[in-house]
């Protein structure tokens, strides 16, 4: 899958997050989606990747999480160039390390980002949608028949709030996750910290003005174009 995108016309945080039931009712009569939120992507050097967006692409680094803030195996670069954002993601543990007292979602974590590289190369994995009712939307499309990658959960920090996600299956390895954003203020997520710095070479090149992403394109296989859209 590939994301296309037109041309425009003119500190650590503290993270924890909880399971919310699928008993919950919407408060919303007609929960809607308000526009792609981001499109992560699986790479091999999250941080080399990073560059080139911004090199060639005239994107900006907005945020960052790795090493330096607490996440461990995982490091991602979010960049961005009007309304396309990228989080660009990669594993900095071997396929199947494990180490003492480490959550079993990590270790799974890496393995997926391991195998999907393995599979696809560099590549998008993620397709998210900010919408204004994420529960609501995800147990309405699991209701028609969409398969469940994660229930709705909360997330957040103590200083910019809270962030309500969701996903579901789509086609192959790609997924579709729900981002309701209302009562979150930070830069991305929690657990992300912003980038304040500009890459020194952003000064020397001239602007790629993008306003969004327009549409994302799904290839598929001879013959697999019935399954996908079944």
């Amino acid at each position: 899958m590939a994301p296309s995108a037109i041309s425009s016309p003119a500190s650590r945080n503290d993270e924890s997050s909880i399971a919310l039931s699928p008993l919950y009712i919407s408060s919303a009569s007609n929960p809607e989606f308000e526009g792609y939120d981001h499109v992560t992507w699986v790479v091999g050097n999250a941080k080399q990747a990073a560059s080139y967006y911004v090199t060639r692409m005239g994107f900006e680094l907005v945020a960052y999480r790795g090493l330096e803030t607490g996440s461990r195996c995982i490091a991602s670069w979010v960049v961005s160039n009007g309304r396309a954002t990228f989080v660009l993601t990669s594993s900095i543990r071997g396929a199947g390390y494990r180490a003492e007292g480490m959550p079993e979602a990590e270790e799974q974590e890496i393995g997926e980002i391991h195998q999907h590289l393995a599979t696809h190369g560099d590549a998008v994995k993620d397709v998210a949608f900010k919408v204004d009712d994420a529960r609501a939307l995800y147990y309405s499309a699991v209701a028609r028949g969409a398969t469940s990658v994660q229930e709705p959960r909360s997330v957040y920090d103590n200083r910019d709030g809270e962030i309500v996600t969701a996903a579901i299956k789509t086609y192959g390895d790609t997924t579709h996750t729900f981002i309701e954003r209302s009562r979150y203020h930070g830069i991305f997520m929690p657990g992300f910290r912003a980038v304040t710095k500009r890459d020194p070479l952003a000064d020397h090149l001239p602007t790629v003005p993008l306003e969004a992403i327009d549409h994302c394109v799904g290839n598929q296989d001879w013959d697999g174009m019935e399954s996908a859209c079944a």
